[in-house]
Formats: C-alpha cells, structure tokens, sequence
C-alpha cells in the first residue's frame, strides 16, 4: 500500500511540475505502475522542451528506495530522426534514508512507422552502475504494443517482457508481463502523454 501512496506523491509532483513549465514540441507526462509479488515500481517523468525530471519509487522484499533525475536534451540527427542525448545529475535515498549523488545519461529514439513506431532507450545512472535497455513496438490501429527490457545495477538484474493495451484514443495503457530472473508476473498501467 505504501507503494501506491508513493506513487500518488510523485503523480503530484510530476503535475505540479508541468504546470510550472512552457510548451514544446516534444513536451510530455509519462507515469507509469507496475506491482509483482514481492515488488511495487512507480514512475513519474515530465519534459518540457529540452528539460526533464523523473523520480521513482521501488518497494521489494528487503527495502525500498527513490530515485530523481534532472536532463537536459540535445537532439543527435546523425544518430536517425527523431534520437536525442539526455545527460544531467541524479540522485538515490535508501529506505535507511542514505543518500548517493551520481549522474545520468540516456539515448532515446522514437521513429514513426507505417504501423506504428518503434521506441529505444538505453539509460546508464552512475548511481550503483545502473542500466536498462528497452525496445517497444507499439501498433497504432490495435493499441497493442510490446516491450523487452534488459536492467541491472549493483544490486539487482532483470529482463521484462511487457505486453500493452491502449485504452480506445486515450493516453491511458494497461500493461502486463513477466520478470524472467524474479519468474513473476507484473500488472500496472501507464499515462503516456508524449
């Protein structure tokens, strides 16, 4: 339950925000919520025109922590339309409320395509050398999309396959899939604005 609570604070925050901030083209809210046996994540991220902010919340067996970053966005058109570069400082606060400073990079690209896009991420934070690698392919007509992510980090590693249902024309997903290194099933949705 506390996970829950957790994810409704940084909802608040991730909106107020937004408010505060002008519009861009690429602007944007995406918050997203994941609960396995055993493990609760939520996440919040908010960017307007080359600035970004994401925190997240994970609760597992033998703690819990958040985690926030800030970025600034640099377009790379060499790299294919629609890729960019976000670098900027992160933070993490344990359960014991110990705090680590660190940095982050993330490369991004999404690409439009006859049938729908194709999303890539792969993020590194030098906080606990944390990694993901994520693919999506989502189908415009269905509302189905579906994702496969490689993450770790000092003290965890996982692969996630996620299947996605947009919910009619809105921003609103439901998601489901399976932790292959945990064997758990996920559910959670998400509100992806971009």
């Amino acid at each position: 339950m506390r996970a829950v609570n957790n994810f409704w604070a940084l909802y608040a925050g991730a909106c107020l925000v937004s408010l505060s901030a002008g519009p861009a083209m690429a602007d944007g809210e995406y918050l997203q919520f994941e609960y396995a046996r055993g493990s609760s994540t939520a996440v919040a991220s908010v960017v307007r025109g080359p600035y970004g902010a994401a925190a997240g919340w994970s609760e597992y067996d033998s703690g819990s922590a958040l985690g926030a970053n800030a970025t600034y966005r640099w377009l790379t058109p060499a790299l294919g339309s629609g890729a960019l570069v976000r670098i900027g400082p992160s933070v993490r606060i344990d359960q014991d409320t110990h705090t680590d400073l660190g940095a982050k990079i993330a490369f991004e690209r999404w690409s439009a395509t006859p049938w729908g896009s194709v999303f890539l991420l792969a993020d590194y934070n030098t906080i606990q050398d944390e990694y993901l690698l994520l693919g999506e392919l989502a189908h415009a007509r269905s509302g189905l999309s579906a994702s496969l992510a490689v993450q770790g980090g000092e003290s965890f590693s996982d692969n996630t396959f996620v299947l996605a249902y947009r919910i009619k024309q809105s921003p609103l997903r439901f998601r489901v899939g399976y932790r292959f290194e945990a064997q758990q099933m996920l559910v959670g949705f998400a509100v992806n604005t971009f």
